[in-house]
């Protein structure tokens, strides 16, 4: 990693996101500058979440532990979140019980079909797998959480986490698939905590993936957002927790067609660790609410598949808000990476309880 004071890489900034590990001091980087008192008061115990009792989510662990090589289970619903921090706010939300780092690993064609593709000292290509899984239910709805290895910015110029898409999709049979996590919001309306539900993804590169075909392009969703129970997870589910967010504590808010912010409530994937910040350094204002590093991917698959394609939405959660523009651009990353490392498990945790209305409300 960067050392301290020294200038920060893009492609160092992005894995350090993706990597970085909450419950974990060795994983916090040095240039955050954050002080021991506040590490060792970051991650405490996620207070328990008051479901409907017919709808909780209810873990259902394998009766054999699968192998790695073994395809993935099918379900309803396939809800697929891609870091660390992500993960654990997910386990702890919709698999109690079941920490992340419990999943099942996913290693299915990993030597033959992904490895040459993936470049050495990605995510994916330490850890030797495509990544972890649990199954849980929600009412009577099967549902599989999906952690990935691969990413749009890590991985390489060959995109293998296109070809991931294809085959959990294939495997899963799910009929609606959710991504899911951390973003940075773009505006001012979006604050820290607040959740976006949206019903369409773009691609905004400027690094590797700037003269694709695919750049530029906007995908849309057939998948209405369901609202019914929204108001639950707003009013009674995500408050338990919010109290983890700085104070002076907003009302987290969640955004939606109809309900959108000054920026449309689309979800904008760049090739690296895009911020929006109050000068628009990224040109990212105008294009959507919140900006992460690749939705848009499943977008292009989903287009690709045509008409047996699932429905789907990128449910993304504001761990960062607008950056202070006028700070030099090497403070900024600083600042965005502080605030990830101090608040995006408990953002996440907002994101999640998004997640579970979405897949109890889809009637």
């Amino acid at each position: 990693m960067a050392t301290e004071r020294s200038m920060i890489d893009d492609v160092q900034l992005a894995q350090h996101i993706i990597e970085f590990d909450p419950s974990n001091p060795e994983t916090y980087a040095p240039w955050t500058e954050l002080s021991p008192a506040t590490l060792a008061t970051t991650h405490p115990a996620l207070q328990p979440i008051p479901w409907p009792e017919a709808e909780a989510p209810r873990p259902r662990p394998l009766s054999a532990t699968p192998q790695p090589a073994s395809s993935l289970p099918q379900a309803d619903y396939l809800v697929v979140t891609w870091t660390v921090a992500e993960a654990q706010a997910l386990a702890d939300v919709l698999t109690p019980g079941h920490p992340s780092f419990t999943w099942y690993p996913y290693a299915h064609f990993f030597s033959s079909h992904y490895e040459p593709d993936i470049r050495p000292g990605a995510p994916a290509s330490k850890a030797k797998r495509l990544g972890t899984y649990f199954p849980l239910t929600i009412g009577a709805r099967k549902v599989l959480c999906f952690k990935s290895e691969l990413h749009l910015s890590q991985d390489g110029v060959k995109l293998p986490v296109r070809k991931l898409w294809h085959q959990i999709l294939a495997e899963t049979r799910a009929r609606v698939v959710i991504t899911t996590g951390t973003a940075g919001a773009i505006g001012r309306d979006v604050k820290l905590g607040d959740v976006v539900l949206g019903r369409t993804v773009r691609f905004h590169c400027s690094r590797m993936f700037a003269h694709e075909p695919f750049n530029a392009e906007q995908f849309a969703s057939p998948l209405a957002v369901p609202l019914r129970r929204l108001e639950t997870a707003t009013q009674k589910l995500i408050p338990v927790n919010a109290g983890m967010l700085p104070a002076p504590h907003h009302r987290l808010r969640l955004y939606y067609d109809g309900s959108p912010p000054r920026e449309a409530p689309t979800v904008v994937t760049t090739d690296f660790f895009a911020f929006d910040n109050s000068v628009n350094t990224y040109k990212l204002q105008g294009l959507g609410a919140a900006v992460e590093m690749g939705d848009a991917v499943l977008g292009l698959v989903c287009r690709e598949l045509g008409s047996v394609a699932p429905g789907w939405l990128a449910i993304r959660n504001a761990s960062d808000p607008q950056i202070d523009g006028t700070l030099p651009l090497d403070e900024q990353k600083r600042a965005a990476a502080r605030i990830y490392e101090r608040y995006g498990y408990w953002t996440t945790v907002g994101s999640a309880i998004a997640t579970w209305a979405v897949i109890a409300g889809n009637v």
